[in-house]
C-alpha cells in the first residue's frame, strides 16, 4: 500500500488554504464593502457566531459537511491515486481547516470594525498575511473533472431546491457517509465501477442497527463497526435496501444530467432475503379494550402526566390522534399536522382535507395522500367539530404536539405512543400506531366496501383504467361507510357515552 501524506504535507495545504481565504477577505473588504447596500458593523456582526460554531466542533471533535468537503479537497492532491485519507489524516486535516475559519474571521472582523480579535496563535498562520485578490478562474473551475463529491453536492441541492423533506435530505446523508468509508470522496465520477458499488453494498449488508444512536458507537467509523459486528444482528432487508437506493438514486441522476454515461452497478443488490409479509398487525379487540381503559380516557392526574391515573379528562392531542386513527384510517402523520381549517364541511359533509400547506408546514407521503377523509359521526359527537372553530388553539388543531428536530410532527408523538403501549401492555413488535390503519381498512373489508372506495378512503393508488375517468368516488358515498364502522369495545362505549356533548 502506498505511502500517506505526512504531517508537514498536510498543514502546507492547510496554510494554503489559509492563504487562499486571506486573499478573500481581502477582496471582501476592500472591493465587496465598496457596495453602499452592505454595512462593516452588521457585516461583523454574525461572525463571532460563525467562529463559536467551528469552536463547537474542534470541542467535539465532530466537524459538518463543509468543513468535511474543504478536508477531502485539501486532502485530495496529496493522497496516492485511489487511496483514501486514514481517519487520522482527515480529522487532523479537518482541525486545520476549522482553526483556519477560526484565524480567518477573527482577522476580518478586526479589518471591519478596526477592533482586532486575539490570535489563535497557530504557529502554521503566524506571520500570514493576504497577497493579492483570488484569481477569477469560472473556465477552469467549469472545466474541472466532477469528483463523488461533487456530484453528491450537486444532487442534494438539487432534491433540495424541488423540495425533499429534512428526513429524506439526512437520509442521503447517512447514505454518502457509509459510501466515502470504501469510496474516495475525490474519485472522479466517471471513474466509479461496480467494485466501488459492491464494497459499499458490503458494508451496509454488515454493519449493526442503530450504528448511528448507541452509545458504544460513538467515535467508531461504520467500517470499524462492521468489522467488530461479523456474528451480530444486521440492519433489515428494507432498511439495507434503502440506504443502497439512495446512493444509487443519485448515480441515476448523475447519467440523466450527461455526468457520467453508465451507472455502475445496476445488478448488485443488498444480501439477504427480502422481507415478506406484513411487518405491522391490526389492533385486536382486547389491545382495544386497554388502549380505551388508559388515564387518557378513564382520567390521569394532570395534563403532563397522561399516564398516571387521576379524576381528569383532557381532551388534548393524546386524547384525539389515536380516536381519529381508529375511526379514520389516516396514518399519524396526516393526523397530527392538521390545521383547524383541515376539518371542515364540504358539500354538508364534516371532513379531513389531507393537504399541503403553503409554507411548508404539512408533509404528505404521495400524491394519492392528497384526499378527504368524512369524519366518522363519533369524533363528530365527541366534540371535535367544536374544537375546529376554538380559536384559542391557534392554527394548528392539536397545538399541544409539537414538532420534532426533523420537522415532522409524527416523531415526538410516535416515541410517545410507544413507551405509553409498553407501559399498559398494547405494544409488541407488531402492533404499533399503524396499526389503527390496518384495523380500519379491515372494517372497510368487512362492510364489503368496494376496493375503489377503499383506496378513494385510505389514500392508496388506483391504477384502473375507470380511476382516470371523473371526479372520484363522491364524499356521501365514502361517509355512508366510514359511518358505519362499529367497533364492539366496553371501554370506548363509556367513554363516548360519557364525553360525548
Amino acid at each position: 500500500m502506498a505511502k500517506g501524506p505526512t504531517t508537514e504535507e498536510i498543514d502546507a495545504q492547510i496554510k494554503s488554504f489559509f492563504q487562499r481565504a486571506l486573499n478573500w477577505s481581502m477582496e471582501y473588504t476592500e472591493v465587496l464593502m465598496d457596495d453602499q447596500s452592505l454595512d462593516a458593523e452588521t457585516e461583523a456582526a454574525g461572525m463571532p457566531r460563525l467562529i463559536e460554531h467551528y469552536q463547537r466542533q474542534l470541542k467535539a471533535g465532530q466537524f459538518d459537511s463543509v468543513v468535511q468537503s474543504d478536508a477531502v479537497d485539501l486532502l485530495a492532491p496529496i493522497l496516492p491515486s485511489g487511496e483514501k485519507a486514514d481517519v487520522g489524516t482527515f480529522k487532523h486535516a479537518c482541525r486545520g481547516i476549522a482553526l483556519a475559519k477560526i484565524e480567518q474571521y477573527r482577522r476580518l472582523i478586526g479589518d471591519l470594525t478596526g477592533e482586532p480579535m486575539p490570535s489563535t496563535h497557530d504557529p502554521r498562520f503566524v506571520g500570514m498575511s493576504a497577497n493579492g485578490y483570488p484569481p477569477h478562474h469560472h473556465e477552469e473551475v467549469r472545466d474541472q473533472q466532477e469528483t463523488l463529491q461533487s456530484i453528491a453536492n450537486r444532487y442534494r441541492n438539487h432534491r433540495k431546491g424541488i423540495g425533499d423533506a429534512d428526513k429524506t435530505l439526512a437520509d442521503f446523508d447517512i447514505s454518502m457517509r457509509l459510501a466515502s468509508e470504501v469510496i474516495s470522496p475525490a474519485k472522479p465520477i466517471q471513474a466509479m465501477s461496480d467494485a466501488d458499488i459492491r464494497a459499499l453494498r458490503d458494508l451496509i449488508d454488515a454493519i449493526p442497527p442503530n450504528a448511528l444512536k448507541s452509545k458504544s458507537a460513538e467515535g467508531k467509523t461504520f467500517r470499524e463497526l462492521a468489522e467488530s459486528n461479523e456474528n451480530g444482528p444486521r440492519l433489515s432487508y428494507k432498511t439495507r435496501e434503502k440506504r443502497l437506493w439512495f446512493f444509487r438514486a443519485m448515480l441515476n441522476w448523475a447519467s440523466d444530467e450527461g455526468y457520467i454515461s453508465t451507472v455502475p452497478g445496476k445488478k448488485i443488490s443488498v444480501g439477504g432475503k427480502k422481507d415478506k409479509g406484513k411487518t405491522v398487525d391490526p389492533y385486536e379487540k382486547s389491545d382495544l379494550e386497554r388502549i380505551f381503559s388508559t388515564p387518557v380516557y378513564t382520567g390521569r392526574i394532570s395534563l403532563a402526566r397522561p399516564g398516571t391515573a387521576g379524576d381528569q379528562v383532557f381532551k388534548d392531542g393524546r386524547f384525539w390522534v389515536p380516536l381519529i386513527a381508529l375511526y379514520s384510517g389516516m396514518r399519524l402523520g396526516e393526523i397530527v399536522q392538521l390545521h383547524r381549517n383541515d376539518v371542515r364541511q364540504i358539500d354538508g359533509v364534516w371532513a379531513f382535507d389531507i393537504n399541503r400547506a403553503e409554507d411548508d408546514d404539512k408533509k404528505v407521503k404521495t400524491e394519492t395522500s392528497l384526499r378527504k377523509v368524512p369524519v366518522h359521526k363519533v369524533l363528530i359527537d365527541l366534540g371535535l367539530s367544536a374544537r375546529c372553530h376554538d380559536a384559542k388553539l391557534g392554527k394548528r388543531l392539536f397545538p399541544d404536539l409539537p414538532a420534532a428536530q426533523n420537522g415532522y410532527y409524527s416523531h415526538n408523538f410516535s416515541k410517545w405512543w410507544g413507551r405509553y403501549g409498553e407501559t399498559f401492555g398494547f405494544r409488541t413488535t407488531r402492533k404499533v400506531f399503524h396499526s389503527f390503519r390496518h384495523l380500519f381498512a379491515d372494517a372497510l373489508r368487512d362492510l364489503e366496501a368496494p376496493e375503489y372506495v377503499l383506496k378513494s378512503i385510505m389514500g392508496h393508488a388506483d391504477s384502473s383504467t375507470t380511476n382516470k375517468y371523473g371526479l372520484g368516488v363522491g364524499l356521501d358515498v365514502r361517509r355512508s361507510y366510514v359511518d358505519n364502522v362499529e367497533f364492539d369495545i366496553v371501554a370506548l362505549r363509556l367513554l363516548i357515552e360519557r364525553e360525548s356533548v
